[in-house]
């Protein structure tokens, strides 16, 4: 019977993580987008800055919207392809739970590496769009989904600069204060000088 407790504190603390994933996710869903965090930086510094930060942050989100894009393309004449390629983003996804689920996971972690499975499903696509002729498809959606994540990328502000240069002042920010105001400065570029 002791064994049983073990077990839910286990699978306790498993949904608690997941939930908590989700919150997160939600949260990010729900500022991925918001007109007001949106504004032309300063210089092109600033601009690889941004679009390194915000291609790092969101990229769960652009690699969601590249996908959707390319299913969209392939949706009037390659329905076969399409049903395929959502079967193939199933089993990364399925593979990914398994990450999230089991982040200690031995077996998960040495011998289905993340990048060799990453490397595995692009192969795969890959193959299944030469192979049934859907290149044009592909470099289209490309052509209409990247611009749209890069322009994203460098003109999305970041949320999180809780420290502006008056409460550095006052002092009220503490010790994080030289942290935001780096952070400040690399969004702010040469404008500061």
């Amino acid at each position: 019977m002791a064994t049983y407790g073990g077990v839910l504190r286990r699978s306790a603390a498993v949904v608690e993580r997941a939930r908590d994933g989700a919150r997160s996710t939600r949260k990010a869903i729900a500022r991925f987008a918001r007109p007001q965090s949106f504004a032309a930086p300063p210089d092109a510094e600033a601009a690889a800055v941004r679009a390194v930060r915000n291609i790092r942050s969101f990229r769960f989100h652009y690699a969601l919207l590249l996908w959707v894009l390319l299913l969209a393309a392939l949706f009037p004449h390659r329905r076969a392809t399409m049903l395929v390629l959502m079967a193939v983003s199933k089993l990364a996804l399925f593979f990914g739970a398994l990450l999230k689920a089991f982040p200690n996971s031995a077996i998960l972690r040495r011998i289905f590496n993340r990048r060799l499975v990453s490397a595995l499903v692009m192969t795969v696509i890959g193959a299944e769009l030469s192979m049934t002729g859907a290149v044009p498809q592909f470099l289209l959606a490309m052509a209409i989904g990247v611009p749209i994540v890069l322009l994203h990328a460098v003109f999305r502000v970041q949320d999180d600069l809780t420290a502006s240069g008056e409460e550095a002042a006052i002092g009220n920010v503490g010790e994080f204060a030289p942290i935001s105001e780096k952070k400040e400065d690399l969004e702010l570029g040469s404008q500061r000088q």
